[in-house]
């Protein structure tokens, strides 16, 4: 399927309550040692239908519900020896007007200043911390629906991610960080249902090349006994979709993961095969009151026949999965 620019701005939606649409970015910069979320969502049928999220972490931050603690704070920050997060969150009651192309809320403003190749990405807090961020996608849209296992409806069939360069600057607690980095973006929009999301298991990862020769974006759903692997590999210019995902990993005492192995093989019978020792920046996700926890990180891959390559993973068990469980397992 080829997308259009018009695949950027926002769709319609029906009235099912878990009816979401959504635009992600987010970014590994390896010469600062900070990973990066940009976040802006609209839920119609909700009580607060529209909302965003902005969060920057530097150092393994293993507690689960950490970004709604943080958030709450009067700086949205906290700095201890060696780590430093922070996170900026507001649902609004209203539904947002504008449209995917030059977006605001919260202080957030997502603008699109060349179609399906360019934005800017600028924000400001109630305190002064903010950035400005240019982003440039390194490959075209691509529509996971269009792969050879589309998405299960549960977690927005109509998706698409591309990967992304990251050039800006954070100002955060006082101090200016240079980001000059890749990352991946996705858009999504259609059903969202977090109740069954919570019940199965999600593994992310994806990684790029600072030259833009080679990108992975992946996902593997685990849904009882099925595998769903989706995702696309883009080497040299050529994006094909995902056939199989193989992965492994250990885990510490607090449920994250390590040593981590991934072999990826597309429609084209490319393989790519990469190992991550140790996340370097992480941050936990969920807790109570949701129904499902896990962790998102960055760090290095290393994959075969290329080197060392920057990227991110994330992952979600349902709640009976404990840490104590996983840990005991790897051992």
């Amino acid at each position: 399927m080829v997308l259009k620019a018009s695949d950027e701005l926002r769709h319609p939606h029906d009235d099912d309550y878990n009816w979401r649409e959504s635009v992600y970015f987010n970014f590994n910069d390896p010469v600062s040692g900070v990973g990066g979320w940009i976040y802006l969502w609209v839920v119609p049928n909700k009580e607060a239908p529209s909302g965003m999220l902005v969060s920057f972490y530097k150092g393994p931050w293993p507690e689960p519900s950490i970004m709604d603690e943080i958030a709450r704070t009067a700086d949205h920050m906290r700095v201890e020896p060696g780590r430093w997060l922070y996170c900026f969150k507001q649902d609004v009651g209203q539904l947002m007007t504008a449209d995917f192309d030059d977006a605001s809320l919260g202080g957030l403003r997502i603008r699109r200043v060349e179609p399906l190749k360019r934005y800017e990405l600028r924000f400001e807090d109630d305190v002064g911390n903010g950035f400005e961020i240019d982003a440039r996608f390194m490959v075209h849209p691509y529509d996971y629906g269009a792969g050879l296992n589309a998405s299960p409806p549960w977690v927005a069939a109509n998706r698409y991610h591309r990967s992304w360069w990251a050039k800006g600057e954070l100002r955060l607690g006082g101090r200016t960080i240079a980001i000059d980095c890749t990352g991946d973006s996705d858009h999504s929009w259609g059903k969202r249902d977090m109740d069954v999301f919570g019940a199965n298991q999600f593994r992310m990862w994806s990684l790029q090349t600072p030259d833009g020769g080679l990108s992975l974006s992946a996902v593997q759903l685990q849904v009882g006994d099925q595998q769903i692997d989706l995702g696309f590999l883009d080497r040299d210019g050529k994006s094909a979709s995902i056939s199989r995902i193989e992965s492994s990993a250990g885990y510490d005492a607090n449920g994250v993961q390590q040593d981590i192995a991934l072999v990826v093989t597309d429609e084209l019978d490319r393989r790519l095969s990469a190992k991550l020792g140790k996340m370097y920046a992480y941050l936990g996700l969920g807790g109570p009151p949701r129904r499902s926890w896990g962790f998102e990180g960055v760090g290095t891959f290393e994959v075969d026949g290329v080197g060392a390559v920057p990227g991110l993973t994330s992952y979600f068990w349902p709640d009976e999965v404990t840490a104590k469980r996983l840990h005991t397992q790897s051992r």
